[in-house]
């Protein structure tokens, strides 16, 4: 503001463009924080330290805003679903207030996603339907990256619901979308090495979990699947 004034402009006019500099600034350097966050889950696998920035996160902006912290809270669910934790997530998620949830930002569709993968996981299949049925009909995702839970939400319901061809078919389009990250690429890997599986095809299923094992990193997934590919005998697999 005061090189602005010493450059001629007057008092008003300075303090305006500098609060709006100083705006633009904090959401440039929130919206960078953010993706870095987010892409030590989605990018680099790693659960625990996503976990770790999300909690030093939410310590700074402790009482805050009721808002963003619920949004973080989801965040910590996503990390502790992540890890295959999902009673500690189902807790976290049931503790949100709900109030401070939106349609408008997606915050409420993020919390009813999680919740209902929460509840296939932990094979409270009864409770996941009745979500899934009631909410997800009215809570329409708010852009591209949404649109892609739900859609990889639909495919893991019909995987539960052991409608595994309609699954599989569903899993199957959504690895040629090219916004997926790598953790929700792997994601579908499993379930296609898991019908694999299921379908007898050893070899099919032994190379999406080495993949899952080699690029996975932290996730529970790739945890499971590095036990898979130690459990199945090689002449099974050639």
């Amino acid at each position: 503001m005061a090189i602005l004034m010493l450059l001629g402009l007057k008092v008003i006019p300075a303090a305006i463009i500098t609060f709006l500099t100083v705006v633009s600034i904090y959401i440039i350097i929130a919206v960078t924080s953010n993706k870095r966050r987010l892409s030590l889950l989605d990018e680099k696998c790693d659960p625990e330290e996503f976990l770790a920035a999300t909690e030093k996160q939410k310590q700074v902006m402790k009482k805050e805003d009721p808002k963003i912290e619920a949004y973080l809270d989801i965040n910590r669910a996503v990390a502790f679903i992540s890890m295959g934790r999902f009673d500690e997530a189902k807790k976290i998620l049931l503790l949100i207030d709900k109030e401070a949830l939106s349609h408008k930002n997606g915050s409420l569709f993020a919390y009813t996603v999680n919740l209902i993968v929460c509840y296939y996981e932990l094979g409270e299949i009864d409770s996941a339907e009745e979500l899934f049925e009631t909410q997800m009909p009215v809570l329409p995702p708010v852009n591209k990256r949404m649109e892609l839970f739900a859609k990889i939400l639909v495919a893991e319901r019909l995987f539960f619901l052991k409608r595994y061809g309609e699954s599989r078919e569903h899993f199957e389009r959504l690895l040629n979308e090219k916004k997926l990250s790598k953790r929700s690429r792997l994601e579908i890997l499993y379930r296609l090495a898991q019908m694999d599986e299921l379908d007898g095809n050893a070899e099919a299923a032994f190379k999406k979990y080495k993949k899952i094992a080699d690029y996975g990193n932290k996730l529970w997934i790739a945890e499971k699947a590095r036990e898979k590919c130690g459990n199945m005998p090689v002449n099974q697999v050639y």
